[in-house]
């Protein structure tokens, strides 16, 4: 469990050296400005980044290499519907992979709905490709695979200039391709390699164990969820490739219970949730969602107000604690809420866990982003889907998610994540102290003017409702730094020898100037929430103890200097 602090060049894989990293590399707050700003100097660095946000690069050549095989060596007229265009000229066009059909139809719908006024909005499609090369065009979500699980892709060829668009699907559902998946494809798909003789054998895919782990994934969760009177059953939960394509799935899955009502689906949003679920249900669900930012008291009263005059809603979406702001909601309000005007309450647990509260009592739905602490390795993505014990609708709520439910967690992916969850509580514990320790002393430093952190906050009493008793539980590994001038917040996470980079919930300490990560592109509307620009997170990690003391102390004082 021994964790050495990490620092890196600009661009490098983190964890160094992985090529299925899922963090990179931005070691001084320029350069993340340079990643906001697309900076042509600072991407060319860029090895690998986080999976949803950058595609990384083996899916990115996989699937200009499938796009190019299909243009050349299939009956492309046949796969596209279309023709070329004036003089023979073919439309300039892009691919994304997806590993089912139902996924790549969701995406293809989602652009074309983009250009629904468009003449050649056909120009995008789709088609299904196995690794002995046989394909065939897709023409409904629910057509059968030619092939059996983990050997076929869904391709999606779109015109380049709705790469923006295709991209933010990517980045928002999760939906898209790992590169362990686009790592098999490259060893097993021979057709793809000009000169290559095509394989007879395929290399196995371990499919037994990584039943075996996905089980073994279910029961650890299970269990941490369970309580004496609320006991939550390995099939009460649901994996996912990641987690925002398990919020994207808890989504869809809602609406499908709604199906066939006449008036629109809504969703209460309370608190600044991460950027991508909101987005996925605003964006690419377009449900008409309503915004609760602050999740204070007052919003509170706000939000009893409106359901009182007679707003509905479906659902309600908050975190806890928040992302970045740490703030915890009151669940006892909310789910004395959901049940008095009949709408499902969904939690995202990520940043508090299920090693630290009880959470599963107060809601209809958890979901989790695997990927973050309880991997810690930052090297394989995973998300998961609780059912509560208590959850309205029960029966036809899971009936839902069954029939909503496709299996893309692709096998190796699987067997990684079971390995680094073996010893998820022993890790948060040392993550919850190492965190508590450091906020404690960046609050005493005169730079700094807040520290956000469930201990010590406003709403540590709405925490501690929640917190739980065993030893391991603690107040999280997650801190944001509001500095008392932005030149003190640079200098600090610049003096910081500590990885530096996108992502969470790592083993090893990362820190990052969120805000231009998350919302380079909306600051102004950021700030009106508190999330200023010069916001310094910190994912604290398992490092020992004086280890991360003496390279605060280091960046503090530079944050002194510079204030």
């Amino acid at each position: 469990m021994k964790q050495e602090p990490i620092t890196a060049g600009l661009g490098q894989p983190l964890p160094p050296g992985d090529v299925h990293a899922v963090s990179v590399s931005l070691p001084k707050w320029q350069d993340t400005v340079g990643w906001a700003n697309r900076d042509p100097s600072v991407l060319a660095h860029l090895q690998t980044g986080y999976p949803r946000f950058f595609i990384h690069r083996l899916v990115d050549k996989l699937a200009a290499r499938l796009l190019h095989w299909a243009r050349h060596e299939t009956e492309w007229t046949r796969l596209s519907g279309m023709r070329s265009g004036k003089d023979g000229e073919r439309p300039a066009q892009l691919a994304m992979l997806f590993p089912h059909v139902r996924l790549a139809w969701s995406c293809m719908e989602h652009l074309r709905g983009v250009e629904k006024d468009e003449p050649n909005r056909d120009a995008t499609f789709a088609f299904e490709v196995n690794v002995a090369g046989d394909f065939e065009p897709v023409s409904s979500e629910n057509a059968p695979s030619i092939s059996g699980s983990f050997q076929s892709l869904c391709v999606v060829v779109y015109p380049d200039r709705l790469f923006k668009e295709a991209k933010a699907f990517w980045q928002h559902t999760g939906f898209g391709v790992s590169s362990r998946h686009a790592a098999y494809w490259f060893e097993n798909a021979s057709f793809l390699q000009k000169g290559m003789i095509p394989r007879e054998n395929l290399s196995p895919l371990p499919l037994a164990a990584a039943k075996d782990a996905a089980h073994t994934i279910k029961q650890r969760i299970s269990e941490l969820f369970s309580s004496t009177s609320s006991p939550v059953q390995a099939n009460d939960v649901v994996l996912y490739p990641n987690g925002m394509s398990a919020i994207a799935s808890s989504a869809s899955t809602l609406r499908a219970l709604h199906r066939g009502s006449p008036e629109p689906f809504r969703v209460a949003v309370f608190g600044f949730l991460y950027v991508d679920t909101f987005k996925v249900l605003s964006k690419v669900n377009k449900f008409e969602c309503r915004l609760y930012g602050h999740a204070s008291s007052s919003d509170m009263d706000q939000l009893e107000r409106h359901l009182h005059d007679g707003m509905r809603i479906h659902a309600l979406y908050t975190e806890f604690p928040g992302n970045p702001l740490l703030r915890s909601p009151d669940l006892h309000r909310l789910h004395a809420l959901s049940r008095q005007f009949r709408f499902h309450l969904v939690v995202d647990d990520t940043i508090g866990t299920a090693v630290n509260l009880d959470l599963a009592p107060f809601c209809d739905l958890i979901c989790t982003s695997l990927t973050k602490m309880f991997s810690g390795a930052c090297n394989v993505m995973g998300g998961s889907l609780t059912v509560c014990p208590g959850c309205q609708n029960r029966e036809a709520l899971r009936a839902a998610l069954t029939s909503q439910h496709v299996d893309t967690y692709f096998p190796l992916d699987l067997i990684v994540m079971e390995k680094n969850s073996r010893d998820f509580a022993q890790r948060m514990a040392l993550a919850n102290k190492n965190a508590e320790a450091m906020a404690d002393r960046l609050r005493r430093h005169p730079s700094v003017e807040d520290v956000f952190y469930p201990r010590g906050s406003a709403t540590q009493h709405l925490y501690e409702r929640y917190k739980k008793t065993r030893v391991e539980a603690g107040y999280g590994y997650l801190l944001c730094i509001r500095f008392v001038r932005p030149a003190a917040a640079v200098a600090f996470h610049d003096a910081l020898e500590l990885a530096k980079g996108p992502s969470l919930g790592t083993n090893f300490t990362l820190c990052c100037a969120y805000t231009l990560l998350a919302h380079a592109a909306e600051l102004e509307w950021a700030a009106e929430f508190d999330v200023v620009e010069y916001l310094v997170r910190v994912s604290v990690g398992i490092e020992p103890r004086e280890c991360l003391e003496q390279r605060i102390e280091v960046a503090l004082e530079a944050a002194g200097d510079a204030s």
